[in-house]
């Protein structure tokens, strides 16, 4: 345990040491940042300021996230918040913790939409980060996040309210009875639904099974595409001429997922890859 009057550089050598029985090297450094950037230090604070005490308070929340790492419990719902297309957004175990991936398909999508949309709708909004970046990239943009989770909806709105970004934040299930608010038209629908197959559980860290949400992570065992089916239909009827549909989808069944939005008349379906070469993105344009 870390003791009251460690200075910085004690207190960091005590962060590596304990992480180390964890994480590989590269990750309990980006961890040792984030923790001292969460108690107010910038990375070179303790560089320039070695010997400088924290102070008993800081100490005590230190031990206090150490004890909690050990548990596995992933750094993003211990700080309660991560750092998303430079976003801060409030997390809890009732969401799941956005991934890089997720992040580069909002960067695609911004880069991609020539005028800027006048409707959006996040299918499976969780805590409502693709909305709400997309608000952010696209201001004068009338934005929806759908979600069937009261409680991420609550996330969703914290968020909204954190960030001052006005997003209409709606109750439905894409397996269920649409809200009537939803049907109409929209220039740019994104989803990034459960996707990860029951055969990959055995390959994901216990951290996340352990903690994140288990309905927002794994698709239906009998039939893992049935959301990009609704959401294709639902596209189908509901995307403006010249508007987009951007899916995060399984890096396994990206032809697949593909002929799903072929299937239901879509031409311009496009299958991308993400920055570590996997299947990871659908592009569907209504010409």
């Amino acid at each position: 345990m870390l003791q009251p009057d460690a200075t910085l550089k004690q207190t960091e050598s005590y962060l590596r040491r304990e992480l180390r029985m964890i994480y590989p090297e590269g990750e309990s450094a980006s961890l040792i940042r984030i923790i001292l950037e969460h108690l107010g230090y910038a990375p070179l604070v303790p560089v320039r300021d070695p010997d400088l005490n924290p102070g008993p308070a800081a100490i005590a929340q230190i031990n206090e996230i150490v004890s909690e790492i050990h548990t596995r419990k992933p750094i993003q719902y211990i700080l309660g918040y991560t750092f998303f297309c430079d976003l801060r957004i409030r997390l809890n175990e009732h969401v799941l913790i956005p991934r890089p991936e997720t992040e580069e398909m909002v960067c695609r999508i911004t880069e991609q939409t020539g005028d800027p949309p006048g409707r959006v709708l996040d299918l499976g909004t969780g805590s409502g980060c693709v909305a709400l970046a997309l608000k952010k990239h696209f201001p004068g943009s009338d934005v929806f996040g759908l979600d069937f989770s009261r409680e991420a909806l609550k996330v969703a709105e914290e968020n909204s309210a954190q960030t001052g970004l006005e997003v209409r934040w709606l109750e439905g299930d894409m397996m269920g009875e649409l809200p009537e608010e939803i049907q109409t038209e929209f220039d740019l629908i994104v989803s990034n639904p459960p996707y990860v197959l029951e055969s990959q559980r055995k390959l994901m860290d216990a951290n996340v099974l352990q903690f994140e949400p288990e309905r927002a992570l794994f698709a239906d065992a009998d039939h893992p595409l049935v959301l990009y089916e609704r959401i294709a239909a639902f596209a189908s009827r509901h995307l403006r001429p010249r508007g987009s549909v951007w899916v995060e989808i399984n890096e396994k069944l990206g032809s697949e997922t593909a002929r799903i939005f072929q299937n239901a008349s879509f031409s311009h379906v496009t299958v991308m890859r993400d920055i570590h070469e996997k299947d990871r993105f659908i592009q569907v344009i209504r010409l």
